[in-house]
């Protein structure tokens, strides 16, 4: 048998092994000795172990065990003990994490040949910015893929005229809108702010998200298409049910949003001072606080001042349409409960069909 060659560190050592390759061990802060791996020089072995007994110097030293933990089930973790976000978002997380990260995506090769990349089989440390890179070039394929064919077994005149008109720019060469694009960024943002924590956690040592704009990709299209002129929100008003008229004014001229608004109560509202204190949303389902949650961040509750033509929005809608009584709805329904999700996406699809604004939701 041929003997082992080695060859002694103050902390660490090199040794020659039976097949030719060189080995590096180093004992670690915590006393345990530890092998960095094979190398086919000396040379190699010997500045991998140089640069392990200089980061323990510096302070800088991992346990290279850390970060070993399946990608998805950390993540599911991270994702339960989120106390610093509301009940929907929550829900969001989990749906993305369950559809973009813990799920298998299809990636488009060279050679044909189907192959898929799932991150949540991925330990956190194996995570490196070329793995992101092709998972996220996957997801938004992917995701454009699935709303494109949505779009086209939709039996909806609009979708249907959507996807008719890019199979036409696709065929002629013309450019097409970017589609997907949510769900890419959703799924990328969330990616990101896990691996951040993560690097806080000490379990690597750094964030291989490192695509720069992945995370805003939507932002543009947001501000430059959901603007609404004055025209255009006594037009989108209009178009609501009497009953909920008032809610499209006091959305534009308040900055609220759905989950915010539909859960105001007399007790938020002071018309004489214009203002509107914003201390709940809605809950995606209902939970022993009721049909209400906390707003999605600290700086979701706030006081927010009126222009006139909002308060008289406002005063004549309470007057019409609002019980008496502190805790009442002032958006409810007839019956007095929260009006459902669906049956707002249904009336305000009308609405702003009516005025050729698709984009506003």
């Amino acid at each position: 048998m041929t003997a082992r060659t080695s060859h002694r560190r103050s902390s660490g050592a090199i040794r020659r092994l039976p097949s030719g390759r060189w080995q590096a061990r180093y004992t670690g802060p915590d006393g345990a000795m530890r092998t960095i791996g094979t190398f086919a020089a000396k040379a190699e072995a010997d500045q991998a172990l140089a640069h392990e007994v200089s980061m323990m110097a510096r302070g800088g030293w991992r346990d290279p065990r850390l970060g070993e933990q399946p990608l998805g089930e950390w993540f599911r973790g991270w994702i339960a003990t989120r106390t610093d976000i509301a009940e929907s978002t929550h829900a969001l997380y989990e749906q993305v994490l369950a559809t973009w990260i813990d799920a298998p995506i299809p990636v488009t090769t060279t050679s044909g040949r189907p192959r898929a990349i799932h991150l949540g089989i991925r330990t956190l440390a194996s995570l490196t910015p070329a793995v992101v890179r092709e998972w996220n070039h996957a997801v938004t394929t992917e995701s454009t893929r699935r709303v494109t064919e949505r779009w086209e077994r939709s039996t909806k005149h609009d979708t249907r005229v959507k996807a008719a008109i890019r199979a036409w720019a696709a065929a002629s060469g013309a450019p097409l809108a970017a589609t997907g694009q949510t769900a890419a960024t959703q799924a990328y943002r969330l990616l990101h702010a896990g691996m951040a924590q993560a690097v806080a956690d000490e379990l690597i040592a750094a964030n291989p998200c490192a695509i720069r704009g992945a995370g805003q990709r939507d932002a543009h299209d947001r501000t430059d298409r959901r603007t609404v002129s004055l025209e255009e929100m006594w037009a989108l008003a209009d178009g609501m049910p009497e009953r909920y008229r008032a809610s499209v004014i006091l959305a534009v001229c308040g900055g609220l949003r759905a989950g915010e608004l539909f859960t105001l109560q007399r007790k938020h509202i002071d018309l004489a001072a214009g203002v509107v204190r914003v201390e709940q949303s809605l809950a995606r389902r209902r939970t022993g606080q009721g049909w209400f949650s906390a707003p999605k961040t600290r700086a979701g509750k706030r006081a927010v001042v009126l222009p006139k033509i909002a308060i008289a929005a406002l005063r004549e809608h309470m007057t019409r349409f609002t019980p008496p009584g502190r805790e009442v709805l002032i958006f409810g329904t007839q019956n007095g409960t929260p009006l459902s999700s669906g049956s707002r996406s249904t009336m305000f699809a009308k609405a702003r069909s009516a005025i050729g604004r698709d984009d506003l939701t």
